[in-house]
Formats: structure tokens, sequence, C-alpha cells
């Protein structure tokens, strides 16, 4: 039998996506998941990079999901009928443990999210996080007899029994604003019933053995209080389709997910919690999406980087390997500072969840901070994926633009990250308002100042005082300047917040590395960031100069 020749242009199959990568090994331990994990971790980078680029690939440029509509007798059914192989891919991951090991193995957050920064694969990880997030909904606020009812089904351990989950919150004349959402719920003593014609970006629509759906209770206030969440499964007690599809979107990439528009008309829900605290459950819910997120970006720019790294050592010009010219190796070390500064904090933001996921409306102090280092997360790790994946095409060359080569897939995949689970705009807001009655920076500038005191390097120490004194001025003068002026520039805020925090994890997380040749080369990342992002300074030459200890990764 003739070998895979996948390898003759994805230069990253074959190679064990988890053992290569020495930095995620390394910050996964600051970021304190127990050792236990690492064989689940190992297996799935293996599988990551065979089986799942193989057949991603495959459904990205030729086999999508289909919408079927009617069954042979007439009957509405609205099934979306995925190619075998992808849905074996789906049953083994759901069998890995990536959705129901946080509830039923009490494994840690860092696991799951671990597992998604492998996969990378925005449409895959859509379709995992969906169900994750149904499963977290149902878990948490569900009464008890929807929650023994629903739940087992979505923490099945046999991944071609584990039902799917969606999130139908978004309508056509919204957006991002869920308080403009037009749901209606109405209530029959216990039953509830839900009519929407536009829930228009329904993502697993089709292949979801239910959905959380927000709706407005009648006689609930209008605006984004007055909504409330529901569980609604796909079926009616009958049997009967609970929701129809009017069709699927065609969209640049995140093919691999279904994602539709769904009418409810008098379909049978389940409530969450209670009517007055839908809109925080549902932000609550995003914020597990929006550190999805934040792990695909970074893992999508990992997969890019891997590409262009392998491309530029056997491609030749002008007499020697790509990866021998000077200004090339500016590119990836440049990259791989971006790519490990965001992933310490997006792991750090997932750590920080892991500590908190339990608590309920009102959240406490640690929630809020929680919740601030995910919006810091989320911004960046999604700007720094799509300016990777570009700069990747670019080292490919002309070759790097042709849709039958995996990198310029990477770049359109990229490029939803800054718009899924809010853009960079509504992080900015959202991160205002943990600033502004929550007061979430205080913990946030607390932790830096404390790693700062630790390090006896004066340069980093005064760029990060510096840095912080600034940030601090900035945010205690805002109560007296006019919102309009404190939302202008709200999202510059956003980023430099985050890219203090990013420099000041990357500090600590070298200062807890035992080993001293790993120590030294993240010492080096954590300069070069700080030079880049908080003094506004060229990299220094003797980093440049030792740049192959930053970008060779190989483990």
């Amino acid at each position: 039998m003739l070998a895979n020749p996948l390898k003759r242009y994805f230069s990253s199959f074959g190679i064990n996506h988890y053992e290569i990568d020495r930095p995620f090994q390394q910050i996964l331990k600051y970021a304190e998941l127990p050792q236990e994990y690492e064989d689940t971790l190992n297996k799935l980078g293996e599988y990551v990079g065979t089986d799942l680029l193989e057949v991603s690939d495959y459904i990205d440029k030729i086999s999508p999901p289909r919408l079927q509509t009617w069954d042979i007798d007439s009957h509405r059914f609205d099934w979306v009928q995925l190619n075998p192989a992808h849905r074996q891919l789906l049953h083994h991951l759901m069998s890995t443990g990536i959705v129901h090991g946080t509830f039923t193995e009490n494994a840690p957050w860092q696991l799951h999210y671990a597992m998604q920064y492998l996969l990378a694969d925005p449409g895959i990880i859509c379709t995992i996080t969906l169900t994750n997030q149904t499963a977290y909904a149902l878990h948490k606020y569900a009464d008890q007899t929807t929650k023994a009812r629903f739940l087992p089904r979505y923490l099945e351990r046999d991944g071609k029994k584990a039902w799917y989950g969606a999130t139908f919150y978004t309508e056509i004349q919204g957006g991002s604003d869920l308080g403009a959402n037009r749901a209606i719920a109405k209530r029959n003593n216990e039953v509830w019933t839900i009519f929407s014609e536009d829930k228009y970006f329904a993502s697993n629509a089709g292949i979801a053995d239910g959905a959380l759906v927000t709706a407005r209770p009648e006689g609930n206030p209008t605006g984004p209080k007055g909504l409330a969440l529901f569980f609604v499964p796909a079926l009616r007690n009958d049997g009967s389709a609970n929701f129809t599809i009017r069709r699927l979107k065609e969209k640049l990439a995140t093919r691999a997910v279904p994602t539709g528009e769904v009418i409810l008309n008098d379909s049978e829900a389940y409530l969450l919690g209670n009517v007055e605290t839908g809109i925080y459950q549902a932000m609550e819910i995003l914020t597990v999406a929006r550190l999805a997120n934040a792990m695909g970006a970074l893992g999508i720019a990992r997969k890019a980087y891997l590409e262009a790294l392998l491309y530029t050592q056997k491609r030749s010009a002008f007499g020697k390997p790509l990866i021998q010219h000077p200004l090339i190796k500016k590119d990836l070390l440049e990259i791989e500072i971006e790519l490990e500064a965001n992933l310490v904090l997006g792991l750090k933001a997932v750590q920080a969840f892991n500590e908190v996921w339990r608590e309920k409306p009102p959240y406490g102090k640690k929630y809020h901070y929680a919740r601030l280092l995910a919006h810091l997360a989320k911004n960046l790790t999604a700007e720094m994926s799509a300016k990777t994946t570009q700069t990747a095409m670019e080292l490919h060359g002309g070759i790097g633009f042709l849709e039958e080569f995996p990198i310029a897939r990477w770049h359109r995949e990229a490029l939803i990250t800054p718009i899924w689970e809010g853009g960079s705009n509504i992080q900015a807001l959202d991160m205002l308002e943990t600033i502004l009655t929550k007061r979430a920076h205080e913990q946030l500038f607390a932790h830096i100042e404390r790693i700062v005191a630790s390090t006896d390097d004066r340069y980093l120490k005064k760029a990060l005082t510096d840095r912080l004194a600034q940030l601090r001025e900035e945010i205690e003068k805002m109560p007296t300047e006019e919102m309009s002026v404190v939302q202008y520039y709200a999202k510059d805020l956003l980023s430099e917040i985050g890219q203090c925090a990013a420099a000041s994890f990357l500090l600590e997380a070298a200062q807890q590395i035992l080993e001293e040749s790993a120590q030294d080369r993240l010492m080096k990342v954590a300069r070069a960031y700080i030079c880049r992002h908080l003094n506004h300074e060229r990299i220094p030459v003797d980093i440049l100069k030792s740049s192959d200890d930053v970008i060779l990764i190989f483990g």
C-alpha cells in the first residue's frame, strides 16, 4: 500500500502536533495543567497531525455539510448530512472526553482548551464548543428534571451516542446586540414555547440535538435584561421537528460546521435558571466560547507557523535555504514571539476561569477578573492569528495563495476569529464594564506588580512599571471624561492592557521554569515582546542573532 501522499503538500502532516510543540508543553505547566493529562494530549496530537488534517482538508475543499429538508414521505425534517469521515471524526473526538471530561471526571478546563488548541480547525472546534456550551448550561442552570432528562445524552462516553448542541442567540436585526432580540417565549402552566423567525447565525443547525436559545418571556421588559435562556431540543415530545432551517450559509471558511437560519414556531422549550437572569447566563456561556475562540486562534497560528517553518527549511532561493536569510528568520522570530505571548495570556485566562466557573449570579470579584482576562485574550489572539497566517502565506510565496495548498485555508480560517463571539469593539465595551463597574483591573494590576517585584532585570522591571503607571492613569481619569471619549479609545486600551498582561505572564512563566535552557529561551521571548509592544523599540540584535534558539521549536 502506498504511503499517504498528503505529506507531499501538507508539510506538517504525519507530525505529532503536541509532541513537537515545546513552548505549549512548558506554558501548560505554568497554567497548572496536571501531568496526568500528558498521554491524552499526546494521543490527540498524533490524531490531529494525521486523520484530522486529512479529513478537515477534504471537508473544506470537496465535501461540506449539506441540508436535506424533506424526507421521502414529504415530511419536513431538516437534516444536515455530513461526510461519513466527518461524522466519524466527531465521534472520535467526543469519545476523548473533550466535552464529558469536565463534568464527569472533574478534569480542569485547562485540558479542554488545550485540546481545542491542538484541534485548531475552527469548523470542527465550533461543533465541539457549541456542544460543550450546551452541556455547561444544562449542568449548571437546568432544574433537576430537565437535567436528568437531557444532560446525560451530552455526557455519553461513547462518541457515537453523544448528543450535539448549539446556541441560537443572534438575530438578523440585532447581531451582537442581544437586547434587540425579537424572539418571544410564552408560558402555558409549566410549558414554555418559543416563536422566532430569524435566528440568523445558527451554527450546528441540522446536526444539533438541542440548542440554547435566548428569548423574551411575555411581559418581560425590553432590552438585554428582559431576556431569558432556554434549552430547545431538536425534536418535540411527539418526535416531530421542533424547529426548521430556512437555509445554510455559504462561508469563506469554517465549512465543517453547518451554519443556518433557524425558525422557531411554537417550539417546545425548557427554562434555564430564571426569567430575570437569562442575559447573565447567556453572557457567561459566551465567555466559555470566547476562551475557545482564543485557543482556536492560537492553534491556527501554530499550524500556519509549522507549515511556514518547515517550508522555509526545504525551499531555497538565492543559493541557500530560505530560513538562512536574515529577513526570513526575523519573520519567523516575530511570529513565534507573538504566538507564545498570546498563548501564555490565553492559558492564564483559562486557568482563571477554571477557578470560578461554578459561580452563579451575582458573581464575585474573581469571576469578573476571569472575565476581563477572557476579553483580553479573545481580542489579542484573534488579531495575532490573522496576521500570523498572512505572514505564513507570504513566506510561501506565490503558492501560499493557491487553494490547493493548506496555508491559504489557515488564513481563511483565521479571519473568523476576530468576528466570532463578539468583535473587538464588543470586547472593548465589555472590558470597560468590568473595569468601570467591577474594578476587575485592580486584581490584574496587583498580580503584575507582584511579577515586577520578583524580577531583577532592570529593563523589564522599568518597562512594566512604566506601562502599568500609564494604564492606571488612563483608567482613573475615565470617570471625569465623556463616555463617548472613553469609548473612542476603549479598543486601544483593550490592546494595551492585554499586551501588558501577556508580557508580565511571559516573565512569570520564564521565572517558574526550572530547566535553565528553557528559562533563557522564554526570557528572550519576553524581552523581545516587551521591546516591541511596551517600549516600541526594535528587537535587540543579540536576540536576532540567536533567533534559532526561539524559532526551532521541535521537541
